[in-house]
């Protein structure tokens, strides 16, 4: 049976993730002048300022640094995080718009209620990218505050799972070839979005085989299917706190409420290729 908390998870990824594939997003972020990976990089890290590229490889954890690098800080010389930020939620606004014209609005504002009120009930101790995301404006838009509040806590969970990770002593290429041996997305396409070459990937294939965590061929083995089991459970652990903040009845309503939102993405087919060639 799927935990409340796993299922939080899985919402608030969705809900909160198709602005990586929105083809709104990337023609906003191009009429700032931005192009390629530099709007996946700036757009997920506007809230944080202009940072450098050593802090958004320590945060997104499992990209090859020298496409970080190559994007960030050039595209702040591009456009201020505070422009890309806003046409992230102008973005984010024209795909929701589209994909759910028929939101409740009084549905949307006991999500809204219910969120802020998980997101007021947790310290961001530890979650770089969740504080970032607070500490931004919220949208007077109710659709778009709800948004942003799902933003928070999807980035909380995905802050905790870093955490656990870095626990493990798993780097960003290992957690992705980690991913691929769970079967749900190909080895091929992890590899190309987070731009790692064949040799790295293999590489690091034959040091997780050396642990005993994967075969020859990349497959788990018994001990690695516990071994990643046991990061999920550590994430899911330490995300529970955004559950108790609200309680397990008011989680599965918020989670009903996110579902005609999470149905109106599906159905609408904006997840069909990922932001400037990243995910």
């Amino acid at each position: 049976m799927v935990s409340t908390v796993e299922r939080l998870g899985a919402v608030s990824n969705l809900v909160h993730g198709f602005i990586y594939f929105a083809p709104q997003a990337i023609e906003r972020y191009g009429d700032l002048g931005l192009t390629g990976r530099q709007q996946y990089f700036a757009g997920r890290a506007a809230a944080m300022g202009p940072v450098g590229p050593g802090l958004v490889v320590a945060t997104f954890y499992n990209f090859n640094p020298e496409v970080v690098h190559a994007a960030i800080p050039a595209a702040w010389n591009v456009a201020e995080p505070t422009a890309v930020q806003q046409q992230r939620f102008a973005a984010a606004g024209d795909v929701l718009r589209a994909a759910c014209p028929d939101a409740d609005l009084a549905g949307i504002g006991r999500a809204v209620e219910l969120a802020q009120a998980m997101v007021d009930g947790v310290g961001d101790e530890g979650k770089p990218l969740a504080a970032a995301n607070r500490s931004i404006a919220m949208p007077d838009d109710p659709v778009l505050r709800l948004w942003q509040l799902v933003t928070i806590i999807r980035e909380w969970r995905g802050d905790a799972h870093v955490a656990a990770l870095g626990a493990a002593s798993v780097t960003g290429l290992e957690a992705l070839v980690m991913h691929a041996a769970m079967g749900k997305v190909p080895a091929k396409v992890l590899r190309a979005t987070r731009a790692w070459s064949e040799d790295a990937w293999q590489h690091t294939i034959g040091g997780l085989h050396e642990r005993g965590l994967v075969e020859a061929d990349g497959n788990f083995t018994s001990q690695g299917e516990q071994f990643r089991s046991d990061i999920e459970a550590a994430t899911n652990n330490a995300s529970q706190r955004l559950v108790d903040a609200i309680g397990d009845d008011a989680t599965l309503e918020l989670i009903d409420l996110l579902e005609p939102i999470r149905t109106g993405l599906l159905d609408s087919r904006v997840f069909s290729k990922p932001l400037g060639g990243t995910g």
